[in-house]
């Protein structure tokens, strides 16, 4: 839906003369960083019309050209906010990782088993295969990917969801 809204918003961007909104909502597509602010002024936009961003393309001409413009004026602000952000997540991301006093492993476990799992996807799904099939054997079927999907769903329940989880156990041991 948030393309959609998007080509809307190119249109309507090109047709008000908004060059910074519309040079921000090309970038929709892209994935990451780019996604990620031209998202914020997707929600600008929807926010200046009191609707959410879904809402958008049924909302009169009139209105989103001047919700529109009025985002032109405040994207330069969006810009350094969302800059700021990211560099305030970097500082967060190294200070971790500096930790004065405190070992590599209570950061380094996480890539470490990262680079492990994908290792273990590697060997199984490609290269176990491989040599099954110039050797004649069957060592794939002695790999058991149950269990490297086991792991996995332990790493990224431990990595990705470890507090949500551990609220969760909490909130049900405290009914």
């Amino acid at each position: 839906m948030e393309t959609v809204v998007a080509s809307i918003l190119l249109d309507v961007a090109a047709k008000v003369g908004a060059p910074l909104v519309k040079g921000l909502l090309e970038k929709i597509g892209l994935g990451g960083a780019a996604s990620d602010i031209a998202g914020t002024v997707i929600d600008s936009v929807a926010e200046k019309l009191g609707v959410s961003p879904s809402e958008i393309p049924n909302q009169p001409a009139g209105n989103v050209e001047a919700a529109v413009k009025a985002t032109e004026a405040e994207t330069p602000e969006l810009v350094m906010a969302w800059a700021k952000q990211q560099e305030l997540s970097n500082q967060l991301q190294l200070a971790e990782m500096n930790k004065a006093g405190e070992p590599t492993w209570t950061w380094a476990w996480r890539p470490a088993w990262m680079w492990f799992l994908g290792f273990l996807f590697l060997f199984r799904l490609v290269l176990v295969p491989i040599a099954d099939a110039a050797l004649g054997s069957n060592v794939a079927a002695t790999v058991d990917l149950g269990t490297m999907m086991t792991l996995t769903t332990w790493f990224m329940a431990l990595y990705m969801g470890g507090h949500t989880v551990k609220d969760a156990i909490t909130k049900w041991a405290g009914k």
